[in-house]
């Protein structure tokens, strides 16, 4: 059975699958086009939900699901697969709905957007894109022509996540998003409740966010437990004041009821250690990209960052490009860290140059060079001018135009230049080859 097929198959029996508990307020009609429970199984790819803002008794596109496909339903592909449904079209009552041929979807990147029609046949998704490197896209339904519903919007899908097996590669990861036309409740119910416990959390104060705003704060009690009673539909947040606990957004109709079970971690952690000619140095310590400490290297070395909250985090020799890899540390745990500096005056040995920090490719080139930058010690960053104070220099980014320029500008400069360059197998196992003959070049 081919992608299409299965992908088809699946569009065509959701709804069977999806039983709703029978509501006793709402007629058959409504309870068919009501908002629906929504299925994400692409959170962990960074691929979001971003809900409408719809009126009260207003019609507009929900997306029910979003799903990144597995190896065996990719096989290879880098997709993004849409659907579009409407429950007044359903083939029979366990659908979610029928398919909405000639409905329109818009797909947005940076710089660029395409809009999509439903049109392909019912053994197929209702449409799809390719997608490229690089690109991370947006999606929304727009429905037929002449329609003027607002849509959920469905956001970060790419195709830069790591190799996963045969069908799921590097650039070869696809996502299936399906769209379903419903109706938001002529009346508001506000019984819904969110509640749960938080660990270590007795006698400090919980706050309830919605849109980014306090609007509800309580005590949390000394089992731990919180509740938040007489909410209506939307997305909600729970936080801990004074702390950077957030939950992940929870999302209530007005009736039902969502069960959170969080961790409040302490700010204990220490991230300790030796800087080799680190004396007269100044240490950064960074946390999820922003700067937030500086310390100087001690007389002997040595240096130590204490109550440090969770958090991933690096450290960096100022006026060097040295740095270390990503710590990640859990609110009460301690982590030694040695690196070593060039002495004042002196080049680096040696740096692995990786492509720009934000882009996808990025991350998985950090992952195939864990062993060979353990194995060598070398050191690594993301800017080419840092790299021109190093002897030697080993590229690893992945732009194949960009490196060859790069590495032309430091060889000129009398740099010893090395490119590791080709598929993820190739990349991996040539760094495999440094790593047991146990030379960096």
């Amino acid at each position: 059975m081919s992608v299409f097929q299965r992908i088809g198959s699946w569009i065509r029996n959701l709804g069977g699958r999806r039983q709703e508990p029978p509501s006793p307020t709402l007629s058959p009609t409504f309870a068919l086009t009501a908002p629906r429970e929504v299925i994400n199984d692409a959170q962990g790819y960074g691929v979001a939900i971003v809900p409408a803002t719809a009126a009260p008794g207003a019609w507009y596109w929900q997306a029910v699901r979003v799903h990144h496909l597995t190896p065996a339903e990719n096989s290879g592909n880098h997709h993004l697969y849409l659907d579009i449904l409407d429950p007044a079209t359903a083939p029979d009552p366990g659908s979610l709905g029928g398919r909405v041929y000639g409905a329109r979807a818009r797909i947005t990147w940076e710089g660029g957007e395409q809009i999509v029609t439903i049109d392909k046949p019912l053994n197929e998704p209702g449409t799809n894109l390719p997608m490229w490197k690089w690109q991370v896209c947006d999606a929304i339904a727009l429905g037929l022509p002449g329609e003027e519903l607002i849509s959920d919007r469905v956001t970060g899908m790419h195709t830069g996540h790591p190799d996963e097996a045969v069908g799921n590669t590097l650039f070869h990861h696809s996502f299936s998003v399906t769209f379903l036309k419903v109706r938001n409740p002529d009346v508001l119910y506000t019984n819904s409740v969110v509640y749960g416990v938080i660990h270590n959390a007795a006698g400090r104060t919980a706050q309830l966010l919605r849109g980014g705003t306090v609007v509800a704060a309580q005590v949390v009690a000394a089992d731990e437990t919180f509740r938040f009673a007489n909410l209506g539909a939307g997305e909600y947040l729970v936080a801990v004041a004074d702390t950077q606990l957030r939950s992940t957004p929870v999302r209530v109709n007005g009736q039902d009821q969502a069960q959170l079970d969080l961790t409040l971690v302490s700010a204990a952690s220490v991230i300790a250690g030796r800087i080799h000619n680190g004396i007269g140095r100044t240490l950064w310590l960074t946390r999820d990209g922003a700067q937030i400490a500086t310390l100087p290297v001690a007389a002997d070395e040595s240096y130590r960052f204490a109550d440090l909250p969770a958090g991933t985090y690096r450290i960096a020799v100022a006026e060097t490009p040295v740095m270390s890899a990503f710590i990640t540390l859990a609110g009460m745990d301690s982590v030694t860290v040695d690196l070593t500096a060039p002495a004042l005056g002196q080049a680096l040995p040696h740096y692995v140059l990786f492509g720009p920090a934000n882009q996808p490719a990025t991350r998985a080139y950090l992952l195939l060079a864990q062993e060979y930058l353990l194995a060598f010690a070398p050191s690594f960053g993301f800017r080419p001018e840092e790299a021109v104070g190093a002897s030697r220099v080993t590229i690893l980014a992945g732009l194949d135009a960009v490196d060859a320029e790069v590495a032309r500008h430091l060889t000129a400069a009398g740099i010893t230049v090395q490119r590791i360059s080709g598929s993820v197998a190739e990349v991996a196992a040539a760094l495999a080859v440094c790593v047991a003959a146990g030379k960096p070049f």
